[in-house]
């Protein structure tokens, strides 16, 4: 098989790779081991932009028989002759390569010899090209943007590169460039996601604490609540009886802090009566899971989240409000934050009755099971609760 037909394929395995990949350390790192392997060099490297420094940083070097540079340990400003020999206008040289043969071969031109300032700066490229050990230097623009530049080691036959390879190098590294700049763009759009996540939970927390003022003998609820609850998750994700487990314990730390967001619309005389409801109150109170779906169910994303806070307490055998949903038609994120949230309501001391300690708690727990809770849920809450050795402060 010829030299240009394994190119070619090289070409095309490396941009399946980049398609795949927006990790960019991780993608050089692959892309570099397949250049080495079909250019057979003793090593590669790559120098790419870092716009917080404002500096070009060597990100990864890798070969067997040639040296290796630490990535991230050679540094080098915009005024580096390396850098300003692909930028700088003023200079009259190639920009598509630098080629160490061809480098000496112009070095010692009579012409330039005799321009001292010309001389100076190829004698300070050289030296840099001698600390990479580099025959060849290929760039990699973005647009009018110098990104990076990709750097070889000699070939193990000490064979000169030839126009093939350079072409397909020069190919590969706008190929690599244009790449990196997408994994930079999802790279940033994570972390904007995650300082967006951060402000969200933030918020949900405001809103939780607004609940739990309006309600002084809740203080605290909302949190123990979702520690309960995100527990018995982690325990149904080492069972594997979750899908998208990661999506599923965001939901449901969400909903538990917001399950109770509808007292909100629960007048605090309601709240905060120190003895037993009425029949008239307890309609009333009993409207909470409603008064919160409202409040949330214009929010699309929180499809998941609001059936955590609208069935809230529903009941196992089809007892609870607002719905009487019965067995699994009760949504699990709705389940799991309902034994939570008997759980915590019993060990909690309230105006109308004393906290049960935790051991009657959980016999009650027991007593519930296939009546109030799934009996999946209680088994899962006791494995839980053991394994964390949870306990009423």
């Amino acid at each position: 098989m010829s030299a240009k037909v394994n190119y070619r394929r090289d070409l095309e395995k490396a941009a399946k790779q980049m398609i795949l990949i927006h990790r960019a350390d991780i993608l050089m790192k692959l892309i570099l081991r397949m250049v080495v392997r079909a250019t057979k060099a003793t090593h590669a490297g790559m120098l790419v932009y870092d716009s917080k420094r404002d500096e070009y940083v060597t990100m990864v070097s890798k070969g067997k028989e040639g040296f290796r540079i630490p990535s991230g340990f050679v540094k080098i400003k915009k005024d580096n002759p390396l850098i300003r020999y692909f930028t700088d206008k003023e200079l009259n040289f190639p920009k598509n390569a630098i080629i160490w043969d061809e480098l000496e071969k112009l070095h010692n031109l009579k012409h330039i010899r005799s321009d001292k300032k010309l001389k100076d700066f190829l004698d300070e490229l050289m030296s840099h090209l001698a600390l990479y050990q580099a025959k060849v230097c290929i760039p990699g623009f973005f647009r009018k943007d110098l990104v990076g530049i990709l750097f070889l080691g000699e070939k193990k036959s000490n064979r000169n590169f030839n126009e093939e390879e350079i072409g397909f190098l020069s190919v590969l590294a706008s190929d690599v460039v244009m790449t990196i700049k997408n994994a930079w763009l999802i790279e940033d759009l994570n972390h904007q996601l995650e300082i967006n996540k951060r402000l969200f939970l933030q918020t949900v927390l405001a809103l939780s604490s607004s609940i739990e003022a309006k309600d002084k003998y809740t203080v605290g609820h909302t949190e123990r609540v979702t520690e309960y609850s995100l527990a018995m998750a982690e325990e149904l994700k080492r069972r594997k009886e979750i899908d998208d487990c990661d999506k599923f314990m965001e939901d449901l730390r969400v909903a538990a802090l917001l399950h109770d967001i509808g007292k909100i619309g629960i007048p605090e005389s309601i709240l905060n009566k120190e003895t037993s409801l009425d029949n008239e109150e307890r309609s009333i109170m009993q409207d909470h899971p409603a008064i919160g779906a409202r409040i949330l169910e214009h929010i699309e994303e929180f499809r998941e989240v609001l059936e955590g806070v609208k069935y809230h307490h529903e009941k196992f055998d089809g007892s609870g409000y607002p719905f009487g949903l019965r067995g699994e038609k009760i949504p699990l994120i709705a389940s799991i934050i309902s034994l939570a949230d008997a759980f915590d309501a019993m060990i909690t001391d309230r105006p109308y009755r004393k906290a049960l300690k935790v051991e009657d708690a959980l016999m009650e727990i027991k007593k519930n099971k296939g009546k109030q809770f799934s009996p999946q849920l209680v088994d899962v809450f006791m494995e839980s609760f053991n394994r964390k050795g949870n306990s009423k402060e």
